[in-house]
């Protein structure tokens, strides 16, 4: 055999033992890369064709939120609920408020609604964002206002005849500091907002609240306010965003509105 032979010979060997290992390096990679991936949650997958690796993620599905059962038994039919800040209020039939405190479940505090407990078989409840102020609105026009702490719901008389069928709270007034609301908006079944603020006044003892409320706004198109919310703009906080939905619309008025400079009891409306 000549030396140009052995040389050949040489050069297939050597390219077979590359290959060899080139094979090893790529399939080892592709193990760990699997294991990687598969530790990861991912599924990997590698295709003999084009050498490439082709991943699917798998995800658990993680529920929103689950159902516990407590050891509760509600006295009665429960007509409609709202929660807020750990706070739980139900509104049951036989004119009945009951509040819960989540973190102390075995302090209920009960309230009487000052209503026909034959009349009250649907409300709408909206609790405001502190949990304290509770504002009650039937289909048949009564509203009524409670305050952490009171025996019994006090029909607002300057709301008579309206159904309250969206909130929008002030967001500036989110505070346990306070005893009011401050300014905020209220949507009507018949299309109309109107401008409140809840608070509980000096008379504890008296059986109305005479809360004022003022007209500030009606929808082009009669229909029920389904919601509302209002925002201030982050550099303006004179500025403010009013959105309100209903059945078929979305409107959106933006204009001047000074919440934090309103004093308390102030009768002017803002939105106007």
């Amino acid at each position: 055999m000549s030396l140009l032979d052995d040389y050949a010979e040489y050069e297939s060997a050597a390219r077979r033992h590359s290959g060899d290992m080139a094979g090893a390096v790529s399939s080892s990679y592709a193990s760990t890369r699997q294991g990687e991936l598969a530790a990861s949650g991912a599924n990997a997958l590698t295709s003999d064709v084009d050498g490439y690796i082709a991943t699917t993620l798998e995800t658990e599905d993680v529920p929103i939120f689950s159902l516990d059962t407590v050891q509760f038994q509600v006295p009665n039919k429960i007509i409609s609920l709202a929660v807020s800040n750990d706070i739980l209020v139900l509104i049951i039939e036989g004119a009945k408020v009951l509040r819960i405190k989540l973190q102390e479940a075995h302090n209920i505090l009960e309230a009487d609604i000052p209503l026909n407990p034959t009349v009250l078989r649907t409300c709408n409840a909206f609790l405001d964002p502190t949990g304290r102020h509770l504002l009650l609105s039937t289909p048949q026009g009564d509203s009524f206002y409670y305050y952490e702490g009171w025996e019994q719901m006090k029909p607002l008389s300057k709301f008579k005849n309206m159904e309250i069928t969206a909130v929008a709270w002030n967001g500036m007034s989110w505070s346990t500091a306070k005893s009011s609301t401050g300014t905020v908006l209220v949507g009507t079944h018949d299309g109309k907002i109107y401008e409140t603020e809840l608070q509980p006044g000096n008379d504890t003892k008296a059986k109305r609240s005479d809360i004022p409320v003022r007209c500030v706004a009606e929808l082009p198109v009669r229909e029920r306010v389904t919601g509302i919310a209002m925002e201030a703009f982050p550099a303006r906080k004179k500025q403010h965003l009013v959105l309100i939905a209903t059945g078929t619309r979305l409107y959106q008025i933006i204009g001047a509105a000074d919440l934090e400079s309103r004093s308390s009891g102030d009768k002017s409306a803002v939105f106007e």
